[in-house]
């Protein structure tokens, strides 16, 4: 009985670390929306269609993404870079992550000078 205990234990635990594993493999850049708003019943007018709201959330995620690709190729330290793109999953438009990027960046203008 105890060995019975023991096998269904170490089977159950085999089963949920699958099922974590499955679900940290499948990060999608998945853009849902809700299809009714609760605003739209009262004013229509005021609330962008679906299409439009995925529009915008797809365009902050790619916009999300090129900020990550400028921060990795800024020569900062990695624990700093690692604070930035934390920050950055959590507000994409931080001033601190602006801010690093606008002063480490070299634009054409100041090469030709």
């Amino acid at each position: 009985m105890k060995k019975l205990t023991i096998f269904c234990g170490f089977l159950l635990c085999c089963i949920l670390s699958m099922q974590t594993a499955q679900a940290q493999d499948s990060l999608q850049s998945d853009a849902r929306v809700k299809q009714r708003m609760l605003l739209n019943q009262f004013e229509s007018d005021y609330v962008l269609t679906a299409s439009e709201r995925v529009a915008l959330k797809q365009s902050r995620i790619a916009y999300q993404l090129r900020m990550k690709e400028i921060l990795d190729t800024i020569n900062i330290s990695d624990s700093r870079r690692k604070r930035l793109k934390q920050e950055l999953k959590k507000n994409p438009f931080s001033e601190r992550v602006q801010t690093v990027i606008a002063n480490h960046t070299v634009s054409e203008d100041n090469i030709k000078q």
